[in-house]
């Protein structure tokens, strides 16, 4: 076969199969295009969209709070099992940057436009056919966006005021305990980082010193070649030796083959 066509066709077969992946491993399912009410059920994502993902689902909302006339007192979403009496999914939840009320309600603030969390996906199997929607409170969900995810942060629970001061920008996500389990790992991240580099070091000086002695032997001249130092006994066979072998190697082929 042609060198050229089967190379082709193997990129041509690596693309499809990435763009398979692609597909089935994400999803947009829209959502609710006006508010539902106060604590009304938003519409659901189906649960055959969350199977279809596999594993751990991260879901990313499109949001939109309300404040008519300045009226709202707090802005709030829970996601929960519509199926089976609007169970609380909260604590199959993860997520880096949602802050949620003891009752299991997100907390939103009132500028954001999306929400991201992870849901725990052997909690998907036991959940009713409608699968997972959403108990609002002055927000509307306008779609949600799935794809594989892995277990996030385990989110602050707060009380009702700390929770109403954070919809309205009067306390901050690090000042009600966010971000501190993200932090902690950052900073054992880089200890670890630096302990590897303590590590290598004498290894990679070690090694430096053998190439530098190997290529001072083999540079000396010939006539010192009885009374020259031989090299180190690394296990290691050097560039240039072996390319002398090659080259004389080849050289003496040559040679026979012109004498026959």
């Amino acid at each position: 076969m042609n060198m050229k066509k089967l190379v082709s066709g193997a990129v041509a077969g690596a693309m499809a199969m990435s763009m398979c992946a692609v597909s089935a491993f994400a999803a947009t399912v829209e959502m609710d295009s006006e508010y539902p009410g106060s604590w009304a059920a938003s519409k659901c994502i189906p649960k055959t969209e969350l199977e279809a993902i596999g594993g751990d689902v991260k879901i990313t909302l499109t949001v939109e709070t309300r404040n008519l006339a300045n009226t709202a007192d707090q802005f709030l979403i829970r996601p929960m099992d519509y199926d089976n009496g609007w169970a609380d999914m909260t604590p199959e939840c993860t997520s880096d940057t949602v802050i949620a009320k003891v009752d299991g309600m997100f907390c939103i603030p009132e500028e954001a436009t999306t929400v991201e969390f992870v849901l725990n996906g052997s909690a998907v199997a036991g959940m009713g056919d409608s699968g997972l929607s959403f108990q609002v409170q002055n927000v509307t969900i306008k779609s949600a966006e799935l794809e594989a995810g892995s277990p996030q942060a385990e989110f602050p629970r707060v009380s009702d005021a700390d929770g109403k001061d954070y919809c309205f920008g009067r306390k901050t996500f690090e000042e009600l305990g966010g971000g501190a389990a993200a932090s902690d790992d950052t900073s054992a991240d880089e200890d670890a980082q630096a302990e590897t580099v303590e590590e290598e070091t004498p290894a990679v000086t070690e090694a430096a010193a053998e190439t530098e002695a190997a290529a001072e032997t083999e540079a000396a001249p010939q006539g010192d070649a009885a009374t020259a130092t031989a090299p180190a006994k690394t296990g290691n066979t050097t560039t240039a030796a072996i390319a002398v072998v090659m080259i004389g190697a080849g050289t003496a082929a040559l040679l026979s083959r012109k004498r026959k």
